[in-house]
């Protein structure tokens, strides 16, 4: 196999809380080599290989399962893997033979947890679905009376049932009526609901803050008088500032020598952090992904030349409507963003609109959409935009830990 940069993503599985219960790998062959030249064996070898040599099981799943496909091949001559951090996905391209048949039922006696891509017309695989833990529903697809009858149809075996695909909310509360018990897709990443929705009052004290904060003319004093009248905001943001993500040399033990020592933006960013992160009816992983977000994007700008306080911003409020629950429009219009933020957020514009553009494709696995000549320009490549996110994801469960406490 080529030695050249594999791209890696994950994609978290959710279930009805909104807790993370595993992560999918994603994975493409490196940009300039042929695609027929990688089967469908070599790219679960690339997974595995870059997951846990390369980057750390631990890490990329965040010490939670990794969901892996599995082709019949590793399904029949399956490599040495500890089955607390994998779960074996079995694509719907593979023939329910009997020795297929047999080979999952030994992996299941390892211990090994089974999710089972779903097909429509699954009478042949009911001998698969008998061992399989999960099975999997694009609910993009199918709708209406097929995925209903084929809900009823699975019922039938003592399974969790996956949605896959879910991409707003509305889909999310019909599949979790139908039965389904964990999910996946873009829906974390939308608002609940936009018409006539108005800020609730806890939320808006929160905007308030937000506002106070990106106000260009706010000054050093009235930043520290902010965060020091909110003592578990003050905690929060020292624990933050020394911790093993954001550590300097000199102890960080006051609000003013956090200024001094990381400057007004940084501390500007932070307490936004913070701010967001105290929104108790949405999931950490919503945070989770914010933070990979801002920092991959600020990785990216100083690879790039370009001003990363800025990018980490973009990159932080990249799903600002999903906190609020509110058209992103409407929000953007109570905080002091100049144009070219607020262009990079609304309509992916401009330098920073299309960096951002390209770290949402990636976190989707729509390679397509990742444009490596407009990223060349930026002197970013595929090496470094995939370490970019890599050290992004490192960072943000580290402060995820501090946040957290």
């Amino acid at each position: 196999m080529t030695k050249e940069c594999i791209l890696l993503a994950r994609q978290p599985v959710y279930d009805k809380q909104l807790n993370v219960t595993a992560y999918e790998l994603l994975f493409h062959p490196p940009e300039g080599v042929d695609p027929n030249a990688w089967d469908a064996d070599q790219e679960t070898m690339a997974v595995l290989v870059n997951a846990f040599t390369e980057v750390g099981i631990g890490q990329v799943s965040d010490n939670k399962s990794a969901l892996i496909h599995f082709t019949r091949r590793w399904l029949l001559a399956p490599p040495p893997l500890d089955p607390q951090h994998v779960t074996i996905q079995v694509l719907k391209s593979i023939q329910p033979d009997p020795e297929v048949v047999e080979a999952i039922k030994q992996l299941r006696e390892r211990g090994f947890s089974i999710a089972l891509e779903c097909t429509v017309g699954m009478s042949e695989w009911d001998a698969l679905i008998k061992l399989a833990d999960v099975v999997m529903v694009d609910v993009g697809t199918l709708k209406g009376d097929t995925l209903e009858k084929l809900v009823i149809y699975l019922k039938k075996f003592p399974i969790k049932l996956l949605a896959q695909k879910v991409e707003n909310y509305t889909v999310f509360e019909h599949c979790a009526k139908l039965g389904f018990g964990i999910f996946q897709g873009g829906f974390l990443c939308r608002p609940q609901s936009v018409k006539g929705n108005s800020i609730a009052t806890n939320k808006l004290v929160v905007m308030n803050l937000l506002a106070a904060l990106q106000n260009p003319d706010i000054d050093i004093k009235s930043l520290e008088g902010i965060i020091t009248n909110d003592v578990a905001l003050s905690v929060k943001l020292l624990r933050i500032c020394n911790s093993a993500a954001y550590s300097s040399q000199a102890k960080i033990d006051s609000i003013k020598r956090a200024i001094m020592i990381l400057g007004l933006q940084k501390l500007k960013s932070w307490v936004s952090v913070i701010a967001l992160s105290r929104m108790s009816d949405k999931p950490t992983e919503l945070v989770m992904l914010t933070l990979t977000r801002a920092k991959m994007m600020e990785v990216l700008a100083q690879k790039g030349g370009l001003p990363s306080e800025k990018s980490f911003t973009v990159g932080l409020f990249s799903a600002i409507d999903a906190f609020f629950d509110n058209d992103i429009k409407s929000i953007l219009d109570t905080l002091p963003f100049d144009d070219e933020i607020k262009q990079a957020l609304l309509l992916h514009e401009g330098t920073f609109g299309k960096l951002l553009k390209f770290i949402l494709a990636h976190e989707r696995g729509e390679w397509a959409n990742i444009d490596w000549d407009a990223l060349t320009q930026l002197k970013i490549d595929k090496s470094i935009f995939e370490s970019a996110y890599i050290e992004s994801v490192r960072w943000s469960s580290t402060v995820m830990q501090s946040l957290l406490h």
